[in-house]
């Protein structure tokens, strides 16, 4: 998906006038055994004094059960427990400048920012250790996702394409090949998910090894039932939560079947308004990052 506010000014008006309801279909959940429900837990606003501006991203260090909220707004990456207690926050002086995608590798920072060429790679605490790009390419990076070899999938928004760095942060090559649009890259053991809304096939699948399997959904106009779906997570599970800014949460399973579809538009609590980001965790904490409600709402999924 390109950087552009666009598509986003038209999503605003799309969703004061659409309502999806935050429940679960009982008998679309019967075919995936692993999911019974969702349940609201909180929401995330601020930093201490200092509430969010623009929140991008939402990511989940699993390894030291830490929550990393990036904000553009605020040009800052703040740092939480998965309780929602700050611990530490790295900003300008870092140089950190609006910040869009985080990932975490060895307890290492992969973010990538606007207007910037490469992906900066900082300690667990924000000092700058490297850049990661891919030579002289055109590079403008857009979401990450790093696989559990160490490899990261960066989409490129200069060449709406996705591009391979190996676990060495070098650069590896490609994924698939140039789309329409990319919106968002997700991994699991073995699969890799590219979110590419505008081809007819805007869910397509590869293997480990770059392998094309298979392509599946489509937008409204296309035949299908998305809307914009804007960012994608894989959890432990191997189901494949699909973040949709004009239609909440949908979940497929591996073989591209739509198992839930969850969520309502609004402010109040549970609702989402412009989610822009998700990430879920190893105790099926769900966490989802809202742009225009500046705060990151927490749901627990009901195994």
């Amino acid at each position: 998906m390109q950087s552009s506010d666009g598509p986003y000014k038209k999503i605003q008006v799309f969703l004061y006038l659409l309502s999806f309801t935050l429940v679960l279909c009982p008998a679309a959940f019967a075919a995936a055994a692993s999911v019974s429900a969702i349940r609201f837990v909180f929401t995330l606003e601020n930093f201490y004094d200092d509430k969010f501006k623009s929140p991008a991203a939402v990511y989940i260090d699993k390894k030291n059960k830490e929550l990393y909220v990036a904000d553009s707004g605020n040009s800052e990456v703040f740092i939480f427990d998965t309780k929602g207690t700050p611990i530490f926050r790295i900003g300008p002086s870092k140089g950190v400048v609006r910040p869009f995608s985080i990932a975490i590798k060895d307890s290492r920072i992969y973010l990538s920012e606007e207007g910037k060429n490469h992906v900066d790679i900082l300690s667990y605490r924000g000092e700058p250790i490297k850049e990661m790009k891919p030579g002289d390419v055109p590079f403008v990076p857009g979401r990450v996702s790093i696989d559990d070899e160490g490899k990261a999938y960066v989409i490129n928004k200069a060449a709406t394409n996705c591009m391979i760095f190996d676990k060495n942060d070098e650069f590896a090559g490609y994924l698939g090949a140039r789309f329409e649009s990319l919106a968002d890259v997700a991994v699991s053991k073995d699969r890799i998910y590219l979110l590419t809304p505008h081809d007819r096939q805007a869910i397509q699948v590869y293997d480990r090894d770059g392998g094309f399997i298979r392509g599946f959904e489509a937008l409204y106009g296309m035949g299908g039932t998305l809307g914009l779906p804007i960012a994608a997570k894989v959890d432990k599970y191997g189901l494949l939560w699909v973040l949709d800014a004009m239609n909440g949460i949908i979940v497929f399973d591996e073989d591209g079947k739509a198992v839930a579809r969850m969520g309502e538009s609004g402010y109040g609590r549970g609702q989402l308004f412009f989610p822009v980001d998700i990430d879920i965790d190893d105790e099926d904490m769900l966490y989802i990052a809202e742009k225009e409600a500046k705060r990151i709402s927490v749901f627990k999924v009901e195994r």
